[in-house]
């Protein structure tokens, strides 16, 4: 992955909240760099910057919803551990491995790199995850920033911006796709 520079626009509005810098820090409830991408809070609470280009993490905390649209990561690897609540996870590698898994409180779900995914939450949930370096700043470009502490609204970028923000974060989207449910 490549760190982005300061300037960056899907990190620069959000200068200060996090170091920028592997040192050590501590966040409050609630604290971090947060964006709303469609009825989701995501809340960036380490980026690549800290880590030395090593990892970024994030909770993404939504309401009952649909599911969202099918799309996979080519250099991201992804973890989902489910703090609060009840979420369904669908993933295909393309070859052999089919899945559609409900994670409640406690469960865990890895999706390495190419493989296709997509999720639905089922109540409100609150995700703890971790990906490749870089790839958290995804959801600032995917979203509109925000100071709230719980998902309020709903913001849906247009089509241009997702393309944009899947191209910058290797992601292609693939609303087509079928998953074996």
């Amino acid at each position: 992955m490549t760190t982005f520079p300061a300037d960056d626009p899907d990190k620069a509005p959000f200068a200060g909240v996090l170091p920028a810098a592997p040192r050590p820090f501590v966040l409050g409830n609630g604290e971090g760099e947060k964006s709303l991408v469609f009825d989701q809070l995501f809340n960036i609470l380490l980026s690549a910057d800290e880590t030395d280009d090593q990892y970024g993490a994030f909770t993404m905390v939504g309401p009952k919803g649909d599911r969202i649209p099918a799309h996979k990561h080519f250099k991201t690897h992804e973890i989902f551990y489910v703090v609060d609540g009840e979420i369904s996870v669908w993933m295909d590698d393309q070859a052999d491995y089919h899945s559609k898994t409900t994670l409640t409180t406690g469960d865990f779900a890895y999706i390495p790199a190419n493989v296709v995914h997509a999720f639905q939450i089922h109540n409100t949930t609150k995700v703890f995850g971790v990906g490749t370096a870089g790839f958290e700043r995804f959801f600032h470009a995917m979203g509109q920033k925000t100071d709230a502490t719980e998902p309020q609204g709903i913001y849906v970028p247009d089509y241009p911006t997702m393309r944009a923000a899947g191209e910058k974060y290797w992601t292609q989207f693939m609303p087509e796709f079928q998953f074996r449910d």
